[in-house]
């Protein structure tokens, strides 16, 4: 290329304007590091003081002075030689030749234009008067030039300045610091189908629910409470509630009654760990009796009560059942309901609100707390303990706890209706695991997540799905839990069985029905029997030839509260006045029994049924379908088949069921006269894979597949070095859980100032984009501070500042326009794609990749396309070497959507070409390879690591598309341990401090929680570096006094 000279006088590469190119020209053909130097004014203009250093190609270069201590004798001469042409290429005869004087001596001195970007290895060689060469007896010195300008000052002639040392205090070469370690993948054992973990004989589990699995009566004539298992008392009806007027036994309400039979058989796990109960008794216990209940409970059932002031549990309860309860069966609450239960205004006595909600759920994780110990095992249940995650996570903070939902999740829009919707999100990702019964219900949680938190999911691996707040790792996982099958179907065989299925036959045959629909339900509103017998109806009209032999058994369990009323009803006056009707124009077709069976008619009537039908309008857990297969086998062996509300999860497993909407009562109506039309050898086929699913499926070998995954993540992440120990600081309920200062992973300020005074050379890594944030409202002042703050420590000798873009080289220069020693700082914009070298002018950028364009245009158009059709959408191409399509201002959901199918049409369209495709927060980016954040950052440390190297390095950067920096850090602290001076043969501690600012995913071995921490962290290095300038200051006074 030709040089031709400009009007000022500089030289330009031929061919080129002015200096006029705009970045859309640029885009239009490839850069390289000479168009670069053209384009960003590298040349001198008007009033610069700055000459641009270029060589006859236009190639930029590097000033470079020598300087060396080295006593000579008359005659001496002393030169430096190298591994480029520039120093000779290793031939003392060709080197640069060094000088010195009276006022020097004994520094020899020297410069030289090199040029920029390529590493040198080079040493000094006394060429004495008698001709002999004296070489330096060390390894090659090396550096890279970088910018205008570089001093070497390298201290004795023969001895290092510095090196760095591995943990062995073995010399560790510059370029090899930040080579990557081999990575240790997931560690196998001898039979890799064999679990990385399972339940061993040394493991504790701590259930949680509300509501002990446990049958509690007083003794009429000691007047002691007795207790018995839920399971133990399966014959009579359960849960009895005696009132002063009554000694019926009374149902009394749960969140989910079946839920507490699953809940119950966990006890099969004591055969293999230690199993402990916390719960409430479901009644009242005077002050004088808790000690003597809580010891016998603890040594005959293994459980530890939770005991509630008079009066609270019922309150806690209305609260549950009246306000939470329907929310997450997907009913909108009313605004008097929201009044009354969120207010900030206080209510008198024990009303039913989220304070009172807070305080139970605290007391419940206390005793927890109390008896936690490191790794143990915590299982929640349900929504009445929504809170009781962070609680427990607060202090008991290496706890594994898992969250299990007997009810449904509503979906976002209604979720979103509760004014405390983040507080029980941010409560529920306190734990390590998050189960659901059905995988619609995990869907509605993520939704929410992402809706409310910003937070989005990724899948893991082994079928989970992975969230991580606030740094901590949270799995989302949905399977339906079965029933104990092995001991219902041992009681099958019972001889009172026989007996209560004769009763059956006997009082059907009076009837004169021979079909026989059951139903067997909760007397509440999301049961759906309204519903059910409305399709009833429909089927009766439909199909007239059931009139005659037709009969629905109904089995409504009425419910009662802790105060020994009855609920809903209402409803159930609706019910009995339906069923009413159903019998005037077809007498006989309904029969209601308004009771609880006992197991033995329970599963003789299932046994001479035809069909079971279920028309729930929202469920969360039901055993009864499983149970009903299992009945079935009993002879007749009528292989009764199942007409499933799709609105029941177990709708969605169960294989070969008849799934329905009950809203529409015709299509129910046709869904069970197609079951009762079924032929023999169909039902056969059916009821067998139900069985096969029912046989295998127990609730032991849910919880055991549970709680192994639970303790596998666990492992999996204590090996990737992920920080196991929680650290929340989220305001939840009435508790305020700060706990940041005890925390491993915090970056305390404390280590990092005392690293900071200890070290020599210090690096300084600063993602500017995360501390300034210009996309924001910015804080003017906070700004400022930063400025002075970057300002202040670029000013102290050995410390290099670099600060890390993403944005232009334009941008960037404005955003920080009002710094003082804007010129010694280092800067990197583009993602690394152009930076400045500390001490060069504002206008000096060098590229060290050169990019093609002609993926841009494929990859905007593919773009433009998702942007017409993503509102809130836009695309941003002013960047050489990449291309951004930000989606943060649109709807999440569907702007999440469009971002994976973009980023899967980028990846097809543009697979044949040098580029990646990223997937940010908020964002998709095409960009060059090789053009990171990472790959400067690698060229820095190798660049410093090549001159001694750096003792202290602190990192804050939260770039969730760059990693590697991350990577980077941790590898340079993994080779080099030590720093030697060369001069003193005095050895440092290499400190490194890599932060990301907001806790999240990464590799950066701490964590800030936010910018005012980062910020504030900075300033105190600052203050330091005052301190000891006005120190040095101080000292120079006073020797000047002297």
């Amino acid at each position: 290329m030709e040089r031709t000279g400009s009007k000022n006088g500089t030289m330009t590469p031929s061919g080129l304007g002015s200096g006029s190119a705009t970045p859309n020209s640029r885009l239009s053909r490839p850069s390289s590091r000479e168009q670069i130097i053209h384009e960003f004014h590298f040349s001198k203009r008007p009033g610069d003081k700055n000459e641009t250093l270029l060589d006859c190609q236009g190639n930029a270069k590097t000033k470079v002075d020598f300087q060396v201590h080295i006593d000579t004798r008359l005659g001496d001469s002393v030169v430096v030689t190298g591994s480029n042409n520039e120093l000779g290429s290793w031939d003392p005869r060709k080197g640069l030749s060094l000088t010195t004087n009276a006022k020097t001596y004994p520094m020899w001195t020297a410069s030289l234009l090199i040029p920029s970007g390529q590493c040198v290895k080079y040493k000094y060689v006394v060429v004495q008067g008698d001709g002999e060469v004296r070489w330096e007896g060390i390894p090659d010195r090396m550096f890279t030039p970088e910018g205008m300008n570089i001093t070497l000052e390298d201290g004795q002639f023969g001895v290092e300045k510095a090196r760095l040392l591995n943990k062995d205090r073995v010399s560790v070469a510059g370029e090899n610091v930040t080579s990557s370690r081999k990575n240790n993948g997931i560690i196998l054992g001898d039979d890799f189908m064999e679990p990385l973990a399972k339940i061993e004989s040394g493991d504790t589990i701590f259930v949680m629910t509300y509501r002990l699995p446990l049958v509690t009566t007083r003794n009429e004539e000691t007047g002691r409470l007795e207790f018995k298992w839920l399971s133990f008392l399966s014959d009579d009806k359960s849960r009895p509630f005696r009132s002063t007027s009554t000694h019926q036994p009374r149902v009394m309400r749960c969140m989910s009654r079946h839920g507490l039979y699953v809940i119950e058989g966990l006890r099969a796990l004591r055969d293999r760990c230690k199993v402990v109960y916390v719960g409430g008794l479901g009644l009242e216990v005077s002050p004088s009796e808790q000690e003597a209940i809580t010891e016998e409970l603890a040594a005959q059932f293994s459980c530890i009560p939770v005991f509630l002031p008079p009066g609270e549990a019922a309150a806690f309860e209305d609260f549950c059942h009246e306000v939470l309860k329907p929310v997450f069966h997907f009913v909108h609450p009313t605004a008097a309901c929201v009044a009354g239960a969120f207010g900030r205004q206080p209510s008198p006595g024990l009303a039913p609100n989220w304070q009172l909600y807070t305080m139970v759920n605290h007391e419940y994780a206390r005793k927890i707390v109390d008896q936690a110990n490191d790794g143990d095992v915590v299982l929640v249940f349900d929504m009445e303990l929504l809170l009781a995650p962070n609680h427990i996570a607060s202090r008991a903070r290496t706890a594994n706890i898992g969250f299990l939902f007997n009810t449904p999740f509503p979906s976002p829009e209604i979720f979103r209706t509760l004014p405390v919707r983040k507080e029980i999100l941010r409560s529920l990702l306190s734990a390590d695991t998050v189960h659901f019964h059905c995988y619609t219900y995990a869907r509605h949680l993520l939704s929410a997540c992402s809706m409310l938190l910003g937070i989005e999911s990724k899948p893991g691996r082994g079928g989970v799905t992975q969230v991580v707040f606030n740094g901590h790792h949270v799995h989302v996982r949905a399977s339906h839990v079965g029933i104990d099958a092995d001991r219902l179907w041992a009681r099958l065989e019972e001889e009172r069985l026989a007996q209560e299925q004769e009763a059956w036959r006997a009082r059907l045959a009076g009837m004169g029905r021979s079909v026989v629909l059951v139903a067997y339900d909760d007397l509440e509103p999301l049961a759906g029997i309204t519903l059910k017998l409305k399709a009833l109806r429909s089927l009766l009209a439909l199909f007239p030839e059931y009139r005659a032999r037709l009969v629905l058994i109904q089995v409504a369990i009425p419910l009662y509260d802790s105060r020994g009323d009855m609920m809903h009803r209402r409803y159930m006056r609706e019910v009995l006045a339906l069923a009413d009707a159903i019998n005037k124009m077809d007498p006989g077709a309904v029969v209601l029994m308004l009771e609880k069976l006992a197991f033995a008619p329970r599963c003789a009537l299932f046994s001479v049924s035809h069909a079971l039908v279920n028309c729930a309008i929202r469920h969360g857990l039901s055993l009864v379908p499983f149970e009903y297969v299992l009945a079935t086998e009993m002879p007749p062996r009528n292989r009764g088949q199942l007409v499933l509300s799709e609105f029941a999860p177990c709708s969605r497993v169960i294989p070969g069921i008849m799934r329905t909407n009950p809203w529409r009562d015709e299509d129910v109506a046709r869904a069970i006269v197609k079951c009762l039309r079924q032929p023999a050898h169909e039902r056969e086929y059916v009821h067998g894979q139900q069985l096969a699913w029912c046989l295998h499926n127990t609730v032991l070998r849910w919880a055991d597949t549970i709680l192994t995954d639970m303790k596998v993540q666990r492992k999996l992440l204590a090996e990737s070095g992920e920080e196991l120990r929680r650290a929340t600081s989220c305001r939840v309920g009435l508790v305020k859980a700060t706990h940041k200062e005890i925390s491993a992973s915090i970056l305390k300020p404390a280590p990092v100032a005392l690293a900071y005074g200890e070290s020599r050379v210090r690096l300084v890594l600063v993602d500017v984009d995360l501390m300034i944030r210009p996309r924001e409202e910015v804080d003017e002042a906070a700004k400022t501070q930063l400025l002075r703050t970057l300002d202040q420590l670029v000013e102290e000798r050995g410390n290099y500042v670099f600060l890390l873009s993403s944005e232009t080289s334009d941008n960037l220069l404005r955003w920080l326009g009002d710094m003082r020693c804007l010129t010694q700082v280092g800067l990197g914009a583009e993602d690394g794609y152009k930076y400045k070298w500390p001490g060069s002018p504002a206008d000096r950028w060098d590229v060290r990749h050169e990019v093609r364009a002609d993926w841009k245009e494929v990859a905007l158009g593919v773009m433009a396309g998702y942007t017409v059709r993503t509102t809130g959408t836009f695309v941003e191409h002013d960047k050489v070497a990449s291309l951004t399509w930000h989606f943060g201002s649109t709807d999440p959901e569907f702007a999440a959507m469009q971002a994976k199918e973009l980023l899967n049409h980028l990846n097809d369209t543009l697979a044949h070409l040098p580029v990646e495709v990223l997937m940010g927060k908020s964002c998709v980016r095409v960009r060059h390879e090789g053009v990171t954040k990472g790959a400067l950052v690698e060229h820095v440390l190798d660049h410093y690591a090549r001159r001694g190297g750096a003792d202290f390095i602190l990192c804050l950067a939260d770039d969730a598309m760059d990693p590697r920096v991350f990577h980077l850090l941790r590898d340079y602290h993994h080779a080099a341990q030590y720093r030697l001076d060369g001069a003193a043969q005095a050895h440092s501690e290499v400190k490194v401090f890599a932060a990301t600012v907001g806790r999240q995913p990464s590799a950066a071995s701490f964590c800030l929680y936010t910018l005012d921490e980062a910020r504030d962290l900075l300033a105190a290095l600052a203050l330091h570096t005052r301190r000891r300038l006005r120190s040095a200051a101080t000292m120079l006074e006073l020797s000047s006094v002297r």
